[in-house]
């Protein structure tokens, strides 16, 4: 019983791992979409905003309809966007480091003209898919270390029990 404890917790592990990829290529094509949004049709924030929501791809990313809510409260985006981060962060698998730098992203958008903004979204871009791709490049090895601890762990505390 001990053993498989333990090893579910390898598991358990894993799978945060492959929700925090999933979490940081989410917020890539969010700001993708942005970004394109800003640079070819200059659309206000409200108007983008309802625009992500009724996206397919975004259909299950609920950060989308945190923001738009908060934002349709009459809240200023700055505020819109992290209340919508500390909620959507609730359930997610995101580290501190992650929430930080999306918390910078809304600290940011708005306060420049489109160049900023599309410099900005291509900066976040940029810092996220590399993240996420040092992610994948260490996950099947990270998921072979938290198995293997987890069956190992859950072995030694049962024979030291027993």
């Amino acid at each position: 019983m001990l053993a498989a404890v333990c090893l579910l917790t390898g598991v358990t592990l894993c799978a945060q791992l492959r929700k925090r990829i999933r979490d940081l290529e989410y917020f890539v094509r969010l700001f993708t979409v942005m970004d394109a949004q800003i640079a070819y049709a200059l659309q206000p924030t409200d108007a983008l905003l309802q625009h992500l929501c009724r996206t397919a791809e975004f259909a299950d990313f609920s950060f989308v309809v945190f923001l738009q809510d908060a934002f349709a409260k009459g809240k200023p985006f700055t505020t819109a966007w992290k209340e919508a981060l500390k909620k959507y962060t609730a359930h997610a698998a995101l580290k501190a480091t992650d929430i930080d730098l999306l918390c910078a992203f809304g600290d940011i958008f708005g306060t420049t003209d489109k160049n900023g903004q599309t410099a900005n979204c291509a900066y976040y871009i940029s810092r996220l898919t590399e993240l996420s791709g040092e992610l994948k490049s260490n996950e099947k090895t990270a998921t072979r270390l938290y198995l293997t601890l987890g069956t190992l762990g859950g072995l030694f505390l049962t024979i030291l029990l027993v």
